[in-house]
């Protein structure tokens, strides 16, 4: 029989958390819709959430006025927008 290995040796990897933050690979929806929610719960405008989280006006309302996974085409229309944003495509 193989021999176990202590739990203490065992490294543990904790996954880093999708970024809601621009940058320059594609989002994916989810965290940027959470942050949308959060920061707009605490108070900020819909322009300045808008211009941090470099979002579309549509897909901020779409995102505020429902679930992201009961909203009509916001998914494709972000995918689509996040890959003109870093360039992937021209718009």
């Amino acid at each position: 029989m193989p021999a176990r290995k202590a739990a203490d040796s065992l490294e543990v990897k904790e996954k880093s958390a999708p970024s809601a933050l621009p940058g320059n690979t594609v989002r994916s929806l989810e965290p940027v819709a959470e942050a949308i929610r959060e920061m707009f719960a605490a108070g900020k405008d819909a322009e300045t959430i808008q211009q941090e989280l470099a979002v579309s006006p549509h897909v901020f309302r779409e995102l505020l006025s429902h679930s992201y996974k009961m909203v009509g085409r916001a998914p494709e229309i972000f995918a689509y927008q996040e890959r003109i944003r870093i360039g992937e495509l021209e718009g």
